[in-house]
């Protein structure tokens, strides 16, 4: 009789689960199953946490079985990134005999140790002297307590129409159109620029072809209006405007006409990225094209101002007080990238 029982909760444990896999809200559940929506809420959850439906407590042995399992995975995956699953499942069959190591197991354990599968992160590769520049340049910075609200920040991005990393849902052996997305040998894409600081934000400048003196100085400086803005925003020579090291941005046509009409944080440290706030904007934009699907040229351009000209203001407010946080972990790292620490 007592068996009877015990098999009849394990079954309504299991029917909670494969209802909650069907997409059923745990009302629904609930009502069907004629328990209590608590109840249901509490299987569910001891599922994903635990991966089990027993209420009983794991004996000692098996409770160290289990942490051995963790920290073999944590090990292993730590130890090789690119291991798989299925090539994790069976290394854990070879050290664990008697112990249940599924692929499924080794994926549900993974992410209950909190890794997920993502593309790596990216950090510039830098040389000693360009640490060494990166540290001054921190130095410098934090001794002479830069105000970095009045900093104009500035930099141009390529975005492509067609990503190659992007992922669809597809089943094996789908051949629809709607699964293949077309490659050319040549992708299309457009360079923007674009500039803000914790008050003010520029439009976005499309730039046609490449960009020298004149092109930096006609099509983005003047056309974006940034001096202007700044100028009635902080009143004339009272802001400093950032750019990277790129030719145009230093060519002395360039330095005297800014020289004449701002003050240039001058010099920025070469490759930098890490630095500029501006990067975390083209980050945001990216993610986002990455949700829609422009058809043409024309959508793509309209797209990128639209995600541009809806920033949240808090976004740029932040942005623009982290260089404070970052200027710190430079000199921490002794100039190293910073990517990943902020």
């Amino acid at each position: 009789m007592l068996e009877n029982q015990v098999n009849t909760k394990q079954i309504l444990r299991f029917k909670i689960i494969e209802s909650y896999n069907q997409r059923y809200s745990t009302r629904q559940i609930a009502e069907y199953l004629n328990i209590s929506q608590r109840q249901v809420v509490y299987w569910i959850q001891k599922w994903n946490n635990e991966g089990r439906l027993s209420s009983k407590k794991r004996g000692r042995k098996k409770k160290e079985k289990s942490e051995q399992l963790e920290q073999f995975i944590t090990q292993k995956t730590i130890g090789n990134r690119n291991l798989s699953c299925k090539e994790l499942s069976l290394l854990c069959k070879e050290q664990f005999q008697n112990e249940c190591c599924s692929t499924t197991t080794v994926y549900r354990l993974r992410k209950q140790l909190k890794f997920d599968y993502k593309p790596p992160k990216i950090r510039q590769c830098l040389t000693e002297l360009q640490k060494i520049k990166r540290e001054s340049f921190a130095y410098d910075h934090q001794s002479n307590e830069t105000n970095w609200k009045n900093v104009v920040f500035s930099d141009e991005s390529w975005f492509y129409l067609n990503p190659t990393r992007k992922k669809i849902w597809r089943r094996r052996n789908e051949n629809d159109d709607s699964v293949f997305d077309e490659k050319e040998k040549f992708s299309k894409k457009i360079l923007i620029w674009g500039a803000f600081s914790h008050d003010i934000q520029t439009d976005l400048i499309i730039i046609k072809g490449n960009v020298n003196t004149e092109v930096y100085l006609e099509e983005i400086i003047k056309k974006s209006r940034v001096i202007e803005l700044a100028n009635e925003e902080y009143g004339s020579l009272h802001w400093i405007f950032q750019q990277d090291g790129a030719r145009p941005h230093i060519s002395k046509k360039t330095m005297k006409y800014l020289n004449r009409r701002c003050m240039v944080l001058d010099p920025w440290p070469p490759n930098s990225p890490d630095l500029n706030p501006i990067e975390n904007l083209w980050s945001i934009m990216d993610k986002k094209l990455l949700k829609t699907l422009p058809t043409n040229e024309h959508n793509f351009i309209e797209l990128l101002k639209n995600i541009w000209d809806n920033i949240c203001w808090e976004t740029l407010e932040k942005l623009s007080l982290s260089m404070k946080k970052r200027i710190e972990l430079v000199i921490q790292r002794e100039g190293e990238s910073i990517n990943g620490f902020y």
